[in-house]
Order: C-alpha cells, then structure tokens, then sequence
C-alpha cells in the first residue's frame, strides 16, 4: 500500500502534458493568461482529480495502475478546437491490471471519478459563493462548478468505455441515483448554452 500515492517519471508527464493541452483547448480562442489560468484551475484540476482517483481506488484493491496520455487523441483535440471550434477532450486514462477485478470492485473503480467531479463542483460552488464580489475568483468558482458537473455527467453515460457502463453492469441503482441527475445536468446544459 505505500505505492498508492507514488508516481513514475512517465506518468508525471502524461498527465502533466494532459492539463496543458486541455487548459489551452478550453481557452482557445482567446488564449489570454487569465482565461488560461482559469481552465488550468478548472478543468484541470477536475480532469486530474478525477483520472488518479480510479488510479488510487484501483490500487487500493491491489491493482497495478497508471495514468497514460493519449498524445494522439490530444492532438486531434487541438485540430479539431482549431480547425472547426469543436471541444473534444481525449487526454487519455488510468490503465488498470490485476489478474482479476469482480465487477464490484471495478465498478466502484469507475464511480470514484466522477464522484470525485462531483465533489469538486460544490467546492467551486463554495468559492463562487464566498468570493463572488472577486472577478477572477468568482469566474474560477462557476466556471470549476459547471465543468466538473459536466465532466461527472458525461463520464457516467452508461455505454463503453465510460464510466457509466462499468457502474451500471456493477449497481444499476447506483448507477440511477448518481448517473440519471448528472446525465440530465448535461442535457440540460447542452441545450441552455
């Protein structure tokens, strides 16, 4: 269990190279440092907090796990948010291996996620709610609040290879507690913007 919180040189990168790549995908097209600072806050810290949570649950059950950037994915997410403006995010994932998880224990692996985001929502939330009077802090705190409820949501959709799928086959009324909100949060969201 001591190796629980330790990480190997590769691992540092990838996931440094992630939140780099994701904070300028979510500032492009202003690309100022003040909307930088603010997506590397937001959405990195809800991408980071999310990913080594199914590494820390995973290895709690006595898995090997590390995250592994999708570099790939992370330069058509660049192309596409350049090209057309679309924002699509594929940094890359935990990769996970024991000889054999039962679908609990991956299950619970894959909800760590997004009941990480959602944690992380409500402590925006709070730093919208106290600094609301301060621009930048007041933007970080809704901005962080709404991200993370987007990335809970998106993550639980219950098709392969989201989250969502592995809860669902694992609890399906865990699933319908957790998933069925955030999911309706995200409808909700892609239509009112």
């Amino acid at each position: 269990m001591d190796d629980i919180f330790k990480f190997s040189k590769r691992e540092i990168i990838d996931l440094t190279a992630s939140v780099i790549a994701i904070a300028i995908i979510f500032s492009y097209p202003f690309l100022s440092l003040y909307i930088f600072i603010v997506s590397l806050i937001c959405v990195g810290s809800g991408f980071i907090f999310h990913e080594l949570m199914h590494r820390t649950v995973a290895r709690k059950y006595g898995a090997w796990s590390e995250f592994r950037a999708w570099y790939e994915g992370l330069a058509l997410a660049l192309i596409l948010k350049i090209a057309i403006g679309v924002t699509f995010i594929a940094p890359g994932a935990v990769y996970i291996y024991k000889d054999y998880l039962t679908v609990e224990e991956n299950g619970k692996i894959a909800l760590a996620g997004p009941l990480t985001n959602v944690a992380l929502a409500f402590i925006f939330l709070i730093i919208w709610m106290i600094f609301n009077q301060i621009p930048l802090l007041s933007l970080i705190g809704l901005f962080g609040f709404h991200i993370n409820l987007f990335l809970a949501g998106f993550n639980m959709l219950p098709i392969s290879p989201f989250d969502g799928e592995k809860v669902l086959r694992w609890n399906p009324l865990v699933w319908a507690v957790v998933g069925i909100p955030l999911i309706g949060y995200v409808i909700y969201k892609m239509f009112s913007w």
